[in-house]
């Protein structure tokens, strides 16, 4: 159902498979109104929408519209073929008190209409919820995510977590909720704090669900709907936003930016953001009939929400959603305060960093000091030179992934240009893999194959046989085929290893990759993006290559890739 095909610490790029089509993660589910429809279906599409989300209750509660759901199905009634996620009126219990539902019956009404992923029915817990309530209605929402879970058929269930503020109660909800067979995990009780700006407690709530969720499944931040918020939440492991905020904030003339929400009547002239019709006038806008207005206005919000998810999709995709974190973090006073929050959880989040980036990690501010990847690497900072970022830090290693200065060269204490030699190559195959890795592969006759034109190792060749290469990029070995032979002799139990199903053996000795659902086990110690060699449960060697998620998450029963193979090994 899920598929990811990038990391970068806790966000990925993914696949969610649904009856109706695929959404591409991280990715943004208008809401729509089956009532009111401030922008057509086809103007959604245009604006970047893969799917969208409505609300079931409120379809159930119109005799009207409910008939034609009945007879046509959900995609009938909005003439939307794609994914529809529907949500089950527990937002509308929020906002106007109880309401009367079952839980039972929404959820067999979401699967009659032929909805691609359910909402459970659960109990919005306010912010001021006192503990012991709030413990009350976390238990009753566990049942019912329960009971729904056994009663789903071929729709995919959203299990919300709830809790309030309270952060145990976070954290209980979902591990509760990953038990279930569940196949997304909406965060919810959140709208009350982004409409307050009270975004550092938002972020605690966020990572104390993440720190407990099964992290091989997708997980929504409902009510999320606000472009200066994806990068952070996709940041913390978010994949899936909705909001109707674009068609509301437009009811108040409200613009939304990345960088915050002005009302028309501040604006002076259009910024360049504005690109919902080029050719308007600030002053034409204004001047507009509020129907007309409140289109294009909604329109504009939706075109840079969607502008901003592809911006964030391609940080992921580069390793760089940090620096894009901080950029939207510093636009306001009550987002700067989350850096509090992730400088308090960096230990935490630099478990997921990946063993490389193909960009060097940058210093921007005093925010930056509170990157995980530093967190991480720290541990390694020791030895003759003075990085900017991690301190005292080996000389042999400052050309390697992170530490390499870049264009910081000028500000590194001790840095200079190295020339190759074999305890260099042994101190980085130390660091990649493991200590005693550098003097396996040099024990013998060394040949450092250098570039005649940079004078850049290219190659290490020992008793002539082509071991590894170097990568210039991130200043690290690429296993070949005698590398990983020597590595398989080398190393002990599951150490670098993936096991993979023997029946698949022999497609990974041909250099396909493999795949999560064939693999029986494999090193916790490996990080995305290792390198790796793939063996039988017999430890016989079949392949070898690179790491694309994380070992949990295969253990969890991740869908897709795991291993990106360079080469197999023949029999």
């Amino acid at each position: 159902m899920f598929e990811i095909s990038k990391r970068d610490g806790l966000a990925r790029l993914g696949r969610i498979k649904t009856k109706n089509g695929v959404l591409n993660t991280p990715t943004l589910l208008p809401v729509v109104n089956p009532k009111i429809l401030t922008l057509s279906m086809e103007e959604l599409k245009e604006c970047g929408a893969q799917g969208i989300i409505t609300n079931s209750y409120i379809i159930y509660k119109n005799s009207e519209i409910k008939e034609i759901a009945e007879k046509k199905g959900v995609h009938g009634l909005l003439n939307w073929e794609g994914p529809i996620m529907t949500d089950s009126g527990t937002f509308q219990s929020h906002v106007y008190g109880e309401i009367e539902m079952e839980p039972d019956v929404i959820l067999d009404f979401q699967k009659k209409i032929g909805v691609d992923i359910g909402t459970v029915l659960d109990v919005f817990t306010e912010p001021g919820t006192r503990f012991e309530e709030a413990k009350k209605e976390l238990d009753e929402t566990q049942k019912r995510i329960k009971e729904s879970d056994n009663n789903k058929g071929d729709m995919l269930l959203a299990a919300p977590v709830q809790g309030g503020r309270h952060l145990d109660l976070r954290g209980e909800a979902a591990s509760r909720a990953s038990k279930t067979k569940a196949e997304l995990f909406p965060i919810g009780g959140v709208v009350p704090f982004m409409e307050q700006n009270k975004f550092k407690q938002l972020a605690e709530i966020v990572l104390a669900c993440k720190k407990e969720l099964d992290i091989s499944r997708p997980v929504h931040l409902f009510g999320c709907g606000h472009p200066m918020l994806f990068a952070l939440a996709t940041f913390m492991g978010c994949d899936v936003f909705d909001s109707s905020s674009y068609a509301k904030f437009a009811s108040r003339d409200s613009l939304m930016f990345t960088w915050g929400t002005r009302k028309l009547e501040e604006l002076e002239t259009l910024p360049t953001e504005f690109s919902a019709s080029p050719d308007i006038s600030i002053t034409q806008l204004k001047a507009m009939e509020k129907k007309e207005r409140q289109r294009i206005i909604a329109k504009h919000n939706l075109i840079v929400s969607f502008t901003e998810i592809r911006r964030v999709k391609q940080a992921i995709h580069e390793g760089t959603l940090w620096e894009l974190v901080e950029n939207r973090l510093r636009g306001s006073p009550a987002l700067m305060k989350v850096f509090d929050v992730l400088k308090e959880e960096k230990d935490w989040l630099a478990e997921f960093e990946p063993a490389y980036r193909y960009k060097t990690p940058l210093k921007t501010g005093e925010e930056s000091n509170n990157r995980p990847v530093f967190a991480k690497f720290k541990k390694f900072a020791k030895g003759d030179m003075t990085h900017p970022y991690f301190g005292k830090m080996p000389l042999h290693l400052a050309e390697t992934y992170p530490f390499h200065p870049g264009l910081l060269q000028d500000d590194v204490d001790g840095w200079k240009m190295q020339n190759w030699d074999v305890t260099r190559v042994r101190t980085i195959l130390d660091y990649q893999f493991n200590e005693g890795v550098g003097d396996v592969f040099t024990d013998g006759d060394v040949d450092l194959v250098t570039s005649r034109k940079t004078k850049r190792l290219r190659n290490l060749v020992l008793d002539g046989k082509h071991l590894a290469s170097l990568s210039h990029r991130r200043g690290l070995f690429i296993l070949q085929e005698e590398g990983a032979r020597l590595l398989h002799e080398n190393s002990k139990a599951l150490q670098y290893r993936v096991v993979i199903d023997p029946e698949t053996a022999s497609f990974n000795r041909d250099g396909k990759s493999v795949f999560c659902k064939f693999v029986k086990d494999v090193d916790g110690g490996l990080k995305c993006m290792d390198e790796c060699i793939v063996v039988t449960p017999k430890d016989e060697l079949v392949a070898f290559g690179k790491l694309i998620v994380g070992p949990e998450e295969i253990k969890l029963g991740q869908q897709g890739m795991a291993i990106r193979v360079r080469g197999g090994i023949p029999e």
